[in-house]
């Protein structure tokens, strides 16, 4: 390096200490780029004896923009600051330019424009080490500036896919865009299940592609340890998990919830042999941070949906980005069934004391009835007192109406043949004796009509409005102890069924009865109890 003099050192040294200090007072005043240059330039002119100053950077939008300040006469700077560094003639005027970087990652460039010929070496080598003294103190700032956005970038990247109605896809588009990023070799989503806390559900991914998922693509040493250990991998730094992945460093990140009941809603656990840089650490922990959000959202449709669907078909509507199609109002034919209790008001009058005990009764008796509803494909709609009202079609309506009746039916026979199970308990039996009932019994109606069936309500409940829900309700009064009552739209969707069950189903006549509120009899048949 060509010596310089004492008066240029302390040029030198008073320009550094302008521009940082300017720089400084910048950053503490959290000012936008823009801003900075404007307070930046006016210095670095005074101070250089330039006449023009430019540089070409990303905005904090990570678009790239030339900023400049003095005599560029007619021509554009950013254009200049492409060409090639170093010092040249620009008509009657010096070029000074230099790219800037940190640690080898460029961040922009930078010129300085001198009146005159200064392309001499001696005077080069000066014009140079005013250029590398400005640059020193801007690249570092630039850098944080680029880092920050960056980051801000690929946060709103993150939260853009976590917004996917599909949770599972919108988490593989968001670890594929962080490995994308930063060195993610290992990566694990441990989290609970909404339903039921006590289960455990992962994705781990390599390179940011999905690797293993419970369910479909199991790891085995995940399955184990779920096995042994359970909810607890989601408390601490587990060794179990780390156990996992022998030889690596591991970070975990707990995901917090709205409610603390259970503990954490799950977990991030990252592995890489070199371990993580902060900016890699910093953009995971933000991840966790929305993906606990994302989470709790998740959680709260499938708690919300658990109310009238099973798990499977939860699954498959959370699959489908457009589900809430699936559960808007529709005009549909359904099969519609409405079981009560007998003598329920009897049951609760004289058999129980307490409403606790009525309600332990209660919840046993309409778990198992939603139960049968479920394994027959159908919608469990609500229950009013001890009635349990379930729809058959909802919500992906594919199967035919004659398909809905039959699995109202079966589901009707069902809960008949639990029900007078239950009652055969010695404790239940006692209970019926006790108010003087034959045995514990449930009266059904069954029909299959037209509803309009969907989400409805300020608290968004699936159930079904028309006048065949209606009808169903009548012909649920009407049925006697252990009767089962179906509308003739039933009866006449199940003559000609080729399933044995149906085959061995037998009737009663048909009957009409006029009933209250309603125009038209209702025309029903008995179905006769089935053999045991």
């Amino acid at each position: 390096m060509t010596d310089i003099s004492l008066e240029e050192y302390k040029a030198l040294r008073t320009l550094q200490r302008a521009v940082d200090d300017a720089l400084e007072e910048s950053l503490r005043e959290r000012e936008p780029l823009t801003q900075t240059f404007r307070r930046c330039f006016p210095l670095v002119l005074s101070l250089t004896g330039a006449k023009a100053v430019a540089i070409t950077t990303r905005d904090e939008e990570l678009v790239e923009q030339t900023w400049g300040e003095g005599d560029w006469s007619d021509r554009h700077p950013g254009a200049l600051l492409e060409g090639a560094a170093g010092v040249r003639r620009l008509d009657a005027d010096t070029l000074a330019s230099q790219p800037l970087d940190v640690a080898g990652a460029r961040v922009g460039s930078l010129g300085l424009l001198f009146a005159g010929d200064a392309t001499a070496p001696e005077a080069a080598a000066r014009l140079l080490r005013l250029l590398d003294t400005v640059a020193e103190q801007l690249d570092t700032v630039l850098c944080l500036v680029h880092t920050a956005s960056e980051k801000h970038q690929l946060i709103l990247q993150c939260n853009g896919h976590l917004a996917n109605p599909v949770f599972e896809a919108g988490m593989d588009l968001a670890v594929l865009t962080l490995a994308q990023r930063v060195r993610l070799p290992g990566f694990l989503l441990l989290y609970r299940d909404a339903v039921q806390p006590h289960l455990l559900h992962y994705r781990t991914y390599r390179g940011g592609h999905l690797e293993f998922e419970s369910g479909e693509q199991p790891h085995a040493g995940l399955e184990a340890a779920i096995r042994q250990h359970g909810p607890r991998l989601l408390l601490g730094e587990d060794s179990a998990l780390r156990q996992l992945f022998p030889g690596r460093t591991t970070e975990a990140v707990l995901i917090s919830g709205a409610a603390a009941a259970h503990g954490p809603l799950g977990k991030i656990v990252v592995w890489n042999d070199g371990g993580f840089s902060t900016y890699a650490m910093d953009l995971i922990r933000v991840l966790a941070s929305t993906l606990s959000q994302r989470l709790q959202d998740y959680n709260r449709e499938r708690i919300h949906l658990s109310q009238f669907f099973p798990n499977a078909v939860i699954d498959a509507l959370l699959q489908d980005p457009a589900y809430v199609q699936h559960l808007r109002a529709q005009d549909q034919e359904v099969g519609i069934l409405f079981a009560d209790i007998n003598g329920f008001t009897r049951i609760c009058e004289q058999g129980f004391d307490s409403p606790r005990s009525i309600g332990r009764f209660v919840d046993e008796w309409s778990q198992r009835a939603v139960g049968c509803i479920w394994e027959h494909g159908g919608v469990f709609d609500k229950m009013v007192g001890d009635c349990v009202i379930g729809l058959f079609g909802p919500p992906f309506f594919k199967s035919t109406p004659r398909e809905r009746a039959q699995a109202a039916v079966r589901a009707a026979c069902d809960i008949q043949a639990f029900t007078a199970a239950l009652g055969a308990r010695e404790e239940v039996a006692a209970l019926c004796e006790r108010v003087k009932l034959p045995g514990l019994g449930v009266a059904v109606g069954v029909n299959l009509a037209h509803a309009n069936c969907g989400l409805f309500g300020p608290n968004r409940q699936y159930t079904a409005f028309s006048s065949g829900m209606n009808q169903a309700a009548r012909l649920q009064s009407l049925a006697g102890f252990q009767e089962t009552l179906v509308m003739d739209s039933v009866h006449d969707a199940l003559a000609g069924a080729e399933d044995a069950f149906f085959q061995g189903l037998r009737f009663g006549p048909l009957t009409e009865t006029p009933v209250k509120n309603v125009a038209q009899p209702l025309r029903h048949y008995r179905l006769e109890p089935l053999t045991p």
